[in-house]
């Protein structure tokens, strides 16, 4: 395969032909495969009517992701009609070529479950097993249970909202990015977030470095707001922004927050909250929000867990 780095060029291509129907997964997400390119040294290749990625990340972020089908005028009927079976086929012989294993990453169980079907009848000298990390499962909420807090397992994160409303009574305000050059606010809202945090959590030089690469790949998501169709907005108090929420497209109907950052002052009075609830609000026409995963962070997997998810997307990767 002729792999290469995600362009500009490539990714308005396939914003208009990956089907996306029934994608649910962040990985899947055309930002996210943009943006993460660098991290984990991703490839990509699109042969045959399908869209092939490669990692080259840790562990369980090494091996083929899901072969994700395009639908393309240009593309001759018998590209067209290529199935998963001859797209595997080409993955056997890449890996192959360049002499590495049959792996796969980041797949649902529904990925796997096909492609454990193709190989076992069409390759059955390949024998996967597979492995899933609890730490990779996406976070998929209803929107509207995030919009509404509505019942008993939401008082208390409606109580965060209402204590948030009376604290800046009058003096609050939540804008979207789809109506609103607020770009710059955004930028400022994740830059404090990184100083606050560098200046407050001991870390060691890989988890700095993790930080300031996701504040290069904020900064880039909004370089290019307009290209990626992005979704988002920055909550205000007393006019200054104090969080912001960014976001884009999987499918017609799940949206993928991609970053969530609020400034410790606030946050104390209860802004995560209340961001949380004015976005969901402001993303009426998405059934599902995949907040993706929490890295194994025991404080934010409690945070993700407090919103009750509607579904914990497993991912399992090849052994």
């Amino acid at each position: 395969m002729n792999w290469s780095v995600l362009t500009l060029k490539d990714f308005h291509f396939l914003k208009d032909c990956l089907l996306s129907a029934g994608l649910e997964g962040s990985d899947t997400s055309l930002v996210n495969i943009f943006l993460l390119q660098k991290k984990y040294d991703t490839k990509t290749a699109m042969e045959k009517g399908f869209l092939f990625r490669y990692y080259s990340g840790a562990e369980n972020r090494t091996g083929y992701g899901f072969p994700l089908k395009l639908c393309d005028l240009k593309m001759s009927e018998e590209d067209k009609n290529h199935t998963l079976k001859e797209a595997l086929a080409l993955i056997i012989q890449d890996a192959k070529e360049m002499n590495r294993a049959v792996k796969f990453c980041l797949l649902t169980e529904s990925q796997k479950t096909q492609i454990d079907s193709i190989f076992k009848s069409y390759f059955p000298d390949f024998n996967l097993e597979w492995q899933t990390n609890r730490d990779d499962c996406d976070y998929i909420y209803l929107r509207q249970n995030l919009a509404a807090l509505q019942g008993k397992s939401y008082h208390k994160k409606k109580n965060h909202v209402s204590r948030f409303q009376r604290i800046y009574e009058g003096n609050w305000e939540f804008r979207s990015l789809n109506l609103c050059s607020i770009s710059e606010d955004m930028i400022f809202v994740a830059q404090q977030w990184l100083e606050e945090r560098l200046a407050t959590v001991e870390m060691g030089d890989d988890d700095k470095r993790i930080l300031n690469l996701e504040h290069d790949m904020i900064k880039s998501a909004l370089e290019n707001k307009n290209d990626f169709a992005l979704d988002g907005g920055v909550l205000y108090t007393n006019g200054k922004p104090v969080a912001m929420t960014l976001a884009s497209k999987i499918s017609d109907k799940m949206l993928d927050v991609h970053f969530e950052k609020c400034l410790s002052e606030a946050a104390a009075n209860g802004a995560y909250a209340a961001v949380n609830w004015c976005f969901a609000n402001a993303s009426d026409s998405y059934e599902f929000l995949n907040r993706e995963e929490d890295m194994g962070v025991e404080g934010l997997r409690k945070a993700k867990l407090s919103y009750h998810p509607d579904n914990l997307l497993e991912k399992f990767y090849s052994v």
